[in-house]
Formats: C-alpha cells, sequence, structure tokens
C-alpha cells in the first residue's frame, strides 16, 4: 500500500492524477469523494493499493480496469 499526502491547497482530483502520473506500474486510479472516503482499520484501508490523505480524510482509490 502506498499514502499519498495532499498539500493544503491540493485537489483531491489533483492528487488522484499525481498519484496516477507517477505510479510505477502505469496503472490508472480513480476515486469518488463520497463512496471512497474510509477509516483506518477498515477492510478498504487496508486492501487499497494508494491511500490519499487530504486534511486528516483518508481515501481508498480504485484501479481502473
Amino acid at each position: 500500500m502506498k499514502i499519498y499526502l495532499c498539500s493544503p491547497d491540493e485537489t483531491l482530483s489533483q492528487a488522484i492524477e499525481e498519484v496516477t502520473k507517477n505510479d510505477p506500474d502505469q496503472r490508472t486510479f480513480e476515486c469518488d469523494e463520497q463512496r471512497d472516503r474510509c477509516y483506518i482499520g477498515d477492510e478498504v484501508f487496508s486492501s487499497a493499493p494508494v491511500i490519499i490523505n487530504k486534511s486528516n480524510q483518508y481515501y481508498a482509490l480504485r484501479v481502473v480496469q
């Protein structure tokens, strides 16, 4: 699992673009701000390929098929 920390002025969309751009496996990611919000201890938190931390809220990214 990889964790990406957003800068204070960075949007979730910008963070997803940055994660996708720098993925060593050239995967593309997506995230729904409402549906993909997660908490430490959630199953999705431990199984997501990338977690974004934005303002102390966590979002589990999904790989686009």
